[in-house]
């Protein structure tokens, strides 16, 4: 055989965007003096170059040949395994040309995009949108679909929830706003909410739309109605003044007649009594215990008569584990159910990597480590309900070398009787 290749390594790992590289050694093992051509075959042929393309070898002269992959950052490239081959065809003998074989092994990565039409709807009852959410990435993966309103005037219905997006493909979810209260006359209601798209390691998508809500009677049907009782009121009018017109007689005028008086009616004085008094009995509290991740704190009830508590989490996780999640839960007690509020989270300065908020299997929240020592504050726009036995939990994806990851976090929630 006129050429001979190596494949040093057969297996090449590179991010979308990235640049990965291997290198085959070629070998002229023919008596003449051979110019060889390198060509790539298989779908990563669009994404590779060959240094050098083209090359001309003595006899047992040998050439080291580099591949760099460098796959764009879209859906075009599905994250996996691309199968590659480098084909050495020598000129002098084609025949004996050589075909070397390895694998591209392209990262995921996610990229959400989401746009809500229309912005602003109208309606008496609701109003209707529809969210198209686009996979930018190379995977295909769930996200969940969350509306919220600031001012918790909207109920909402979102169908799917959750939904399952495919590469490089537009998946459209329907939004129902639906006021809490009803007015049946008056001028238009802005009523704005937020609807956010929460891709699995990525950052919320979030969406800002508007639903005007109108009187549940139209504006004209007020005034068809004032032009009608005006139509009443004149022709009351005409009728009572052509019934009040005398007949005049041509034998003269009538007898003039005085009519006899009467006795004035007796009137009533209506009696009234006082409304009887109410009396409000005071709200008595309770102090709790928690268990794993510290104590908690019950406080009085706050506006509205809402008892509120607090509860702690702390953190102890080794270092060097970055690429999986430690976990640190605290419990909720037997018949107890909690409405997580809000939480405070702090830690020591210095630390690398990021900590997770959940609830069970759902994520409600991201954070780094490394703005922790500032202390962070997140309130939930919708707050959990956790029930007895479930988890509150902070997943720590430690990134230190040499000491552990230690984050505090401090939750406030409402006692849900």
């Amino acid at each position: 055989m006129a050429v001979s290749a190596i494949l040093r390594v057969t297996e090449v790992t590179v991010a979308p965007g990235g640049a990965g590289r291997c290198h085959v050694l070629v070998r002229n093992n023919s008596v003449v003096v051979d110019q060889f051509v390198f060509t790539v075959r298989g779908d990563v042929s669009d994404w590779t170059q060959v240094k050098p393309a083209r090359v001309n070898l003595m006899p047992n002269q040998e050439v080291s040949v580099e591949l760099t992959f460098n796959p764009p950052r879209s859906a075009d490239v599905l994250a996996g395994k691309h199968p590659f081959a480098l084909q050495a065809s020598s000129r002098e003998d084609p025949a004996g040309s050589v075909v070397q074989e390895g694998v591209v092994l392209v990262e995921k990565f996610t990229e959400v995009a989401a746009q809500i039409v229309p912005v602003t709807s109208t309606g008496r009852r609701r109003g209707r949108h529809t969210l198209a959410v686009d996979n930018l990435g190379n995977h295909e993966h769930g996200v969940e679909v969350v509306a919220t309103d600031p001012d918790l005037r909207l109920a909402f219905k979102v169908r799917p929830r959750a939904p399952r997006l495919t590469p490089g493909s537009a998946t459209f979810v329907r939004v129902i706003a639906k006021p809490r209260k009803y007015f049946w006359k008056g001028t238009d209601r802005q009523l704005p909410f937020e609807v956010k798209v929460l891709p699995p390691g990525a950052e919320p998508v979030p969406i800002a739309a508007t639903m005007v809500q109108q009187a549940l009677l139209p504006r004209r049907l007020f005034w068809l109605f004032s032009v009608l009782l005006a139509l009443i009121i004149i022709a009351a009018i005409l009728i009572t003044a052509l019934l009040r017109q005398r007949p005049v007689s041509i034998a003269g005028p009538a007898p003039l007649t005085v009519p006899m008086s009467a006795p004035a009616p007796s009137s009533s004085v209506p009696t009234t009594t006082p409304p009887p008094a109410t009396t409000t009995r005071p709200t008595s509290s309770r102090n709790a215990t928690g268990d794993a991740g510290g104590s908690t704190r019950e406080n009085g009830p706050g506006p509205g008569g809402t008892v509120t508590t607090s509860f702690v989490v702390r953190a102890d996780a080794a270092p060097g584990v970055a690429g999986r999640p430690q976990l640190f839960s605290y419990v909720v007690p037997a018949q107890r159910r909690l409405r997580v509020l809000s939480v405070a989270l702090s830690g020591p300065a210095g630390d690398l990597g990021r900590v997770e908020v959940r609830h069970g299997d759902t994520v409600l929240g991201v954070f780094d480590l490394a703005a922790l020592p500032a202390g962070v504050r997140h309130t939930f726009a919708d707050p959990p309900l956790v029930g007895p036995g479930e988890r509150v939990t902070l997943a720590v994806y430690c990134g230190n070398a040499d000491r552990p990851c230690r984050p505090v976090g401090e939750f406030a929630a409402a006692l849900v009787r």
